[in-house]
């Protein structure tokens, strides 16, 4: 038998070392185990966290006020910055009176950029017209109300001032009286109201003619159904000359092109006719039998609305026609059945 070994000090120590080596190498043994922590640190990192999660919601409550902030400077800014403290005075571009009697108009004061001082209120009014406003004094916003006069039949201004310290705005209103016009035709009577204060060239060069008596006896020489009926051509006197040239007639005498934009070219009104969109013109006229509002509306100006005779229209509308004209189409086939007698201008 083999003889036994007694293992040196030195010899155990080797092994119980490589014993250790293996025991690590083969994942056993990774070093030193973690302890459990404690509920003490547990509840302390516990704490940690909460106090984090608390600074962050903090920070973000903070940065929504200041973005609030910000917002609501830059809006005041901008507001501020559109402008000083000021007003705005209005009142109707235009007004028709009677004349004899008193009529009344609002006059609106605005207040604008928090504005709060007070208005003084005067109206300065043409010659032949009076005048007065109350309250003569606003505060901040505000309505006073014109009152007008005039004891003669024309078309006057007045002025509405508005002063409150430096600041200074004014509106100049049109005034004038109603005027009329009465068409004798061979299929009824027309009336119609002249708009004096809006188209003042246009319903002086008319009324000039009417009384003059150029439309007398003149023919209706276009006559379209659902669109208008037209005159005004003095080739056409009694129905005679060359029927060829109707509708190249004038006066003699243009008007400019007096167009206005609260005019328009509705059932029954009625507007200057001319060479073309925008021109003016000079005698013709024509009156709309359907709303051409979309097509002539800021081509050719309104000057009156018929306000009586609708009837007379339609008919002079239905009377029938002729094209065998070559250069003048629409033409009443008869005439006398289309005549414009006369036209009477008057105040009432």
């Amino acid at each position: 038998m083999p003889p036994k070994r007694n293992l040196s000090s030195g010899n155990r120590m080797i092994f119980l070392s490589a014993k250790a080596s293996t025991l690590q190498s083969g994942g056993l043994v990774t070093g030193n185990p973690k302890r459990p922590l404690s509920s003490k640190k547990r509840a302390v990192q516990a704490a940690r966290k909460r106090e984090s999660r608390g600074r962050i919601y903090l920070a973000v409550i903070v940065i929504i006020i200041i973005a609030v902030g910000v917002g609501w400077y830059v809006y005041s800014t901008v507001q501020s910055s559109s402008g000083a403290p000021d007003f705005a005075i209005a009142a109707p571009t235009v007004v028709t009176i009677q004349a004899g009697n008193q009529i009344a108009s609002k006059v609106n004061v605005t207040a604008m950029n928090n504005f709060g001082g007070i208005v003084q209120l005067t109206a300065t009014a043409s010659t032949g017209l009076a005048a007065t406003i109350s309250p003569p004094v606003v505060t901040k916003s505000g309505i006073a109300i014109l009152t007008m006069s005039a004891t003669r039949n024309g078309t006057y201004t007045v002025t509405v001032t508005g002063t409150s310290g430096s600041l200074k705005h004014s509106v100049t209103p049109v005034v004038g009286t109603a005027l009329y016009a009465t068409l004798k035709t061979t299929q009824g009577t027309i009336v119609v109201e002249l708009y004096r204060a809006q188209t003042p060239q246009t319903v002086a060069n008319f009324v000039n003619l009417a009384n003059s008596h150029f439309y007398d006896n003149l023919v209706w020489h276009r006559i379209i159904p659902n669109f208008v009926v037209q005159t005004g051509d003095p080739t056409t006197k009694n129905g005679g000359g060359d029927r060829n040239t109707w509708g190249q007639g004038t006066s003699g005498q243009n008007v400019p092109f007096e167009y206005n934009s609260t005019l328009h070219n509705s059932v029954g009104s009625v507007a200057m006719a001319s060479t073309g969109a925008g021109v003016g013109g000079s005698s013709q006229f024509y009156i709309n039998v359907a709303d051409n509002s979309a097509t002539l509306d800021g081509k050719y100006a309104v000057f009156g609305q018929v306000i009586v005779g609708m009837d007379a229209v339609n008919a002079l509308a239905n009377v029938p026609t002729t094209n065998q004209f070559a250069n003048a189409q629409n033409q009443p086939t008869d005439p006398s059945t289309a005549m414009l007698t006369s036209v009477i201008v008057s105040n009432s």
